[in-house]
């Protein structure tokens, strides 16, 4: 008989599957301890938090399952956890990105601009070269994809940026809490980073963090933050109603 296939496979490959022709998503790869569903939730996670996934496109967990070459099941479970969670929503013909209202789109702005400064306040003082770095390397991206005017490829950098100072929180729950919130206003990115204004005034913010964190001023990183939230709101609102 020959050898059964290794369900719980390194998922590198599939990645580029799901991607259907997109980049590859530039997260962390999924690791050996986390399970099947585990993965398929931080692949779907990557794919929401980078712009991958649009409101006309449909997830139906058989064929990602005979992409990702796995059992349905676990692939359910992480998109009714995505649904739980608020970022998706089941239909007759598979899951959707969830249309997140202009009255949640604010609660989520409030709750960010509660949670956001404090974060970047405690990873202000835990900043090392090797961090600092990586900010710098995200922000010449940034500035590189505005110029290019290439939205998809400024909010991957901007993620990156994100991720890397999000990793120096102390409290992960709290990390966490505010990676999923940001998620949740990603179709808010799209619309208003597609605007180069825009994009030039969140670099200019994105340098002066950066300065901030360079000198681990924690209250100097809480006060640049509450103004990029409010900044986030002030381009949402100027879209007007959908």
């Amino acid at each position: 008989m020959g050898a059964r296939p290794d369900k719980r496979a390194d998922l590198t490959a599939a990645k580029k599957g799901l991607a259907r022709g997109r980049k590859a998503p530039r997260g962390p790869m999924v690791t050996k301890p986390k399970n099947l569903r585990e993965q398929v939730y931080d692949l779907m996670r990557d794919r929401i938090a980078q712009g991958q996934l649009t409101f006309d496109e449909r997830l139906v967990d058989l064929d990602i399952a005979a992409d990702l070459n796995i059992s349905r099941m676990p692939v359910r479970e992480a998109l009714m956890q995505l649904v739980h969670e608020g970022m998706l929503e089941s239909t007759s013909r598979g899951f959707v990105l969830r249309r997140i209202s202009r009255q949640e789109m604010a609660d989520i702005f409030e709750i960010r601009r509660l949670l956001e400064p404090a974060a970047a306040a405690s990873a202000a003082t835990r900043m090392t070269p090797a961090v600092l770095q990586k900010l710098e390397a995200a922000i010449n991206d940034c500035a590189r994809a505005s110029d290019a005017g290439d939205t998809t490829a400024f909010i991957l950098s901007n993620a990156a940026f994100r991720g890397a100072w999000l990793a120096e929180v102390p409290n992960v729950s709290l990390a966490r809490a505010i990676a999923r919130y940001i998620d949740h206003v990603q179709a808010v990115r799209l619309k208003t980073l597609s605007r180069k204004s825009v994009r030039q005034d969140v670099l200019q913010r994105l340098r002066a963090i950066h300065k901030a964190f360079r000198s681990g001023k924690g209250p100097d990183a809480a006060a640049l933050f509450i103004k990029h939230v409010d900044a986030a709101v002030e381009a949402f609102q100027a879209e007007g109603e959908d």
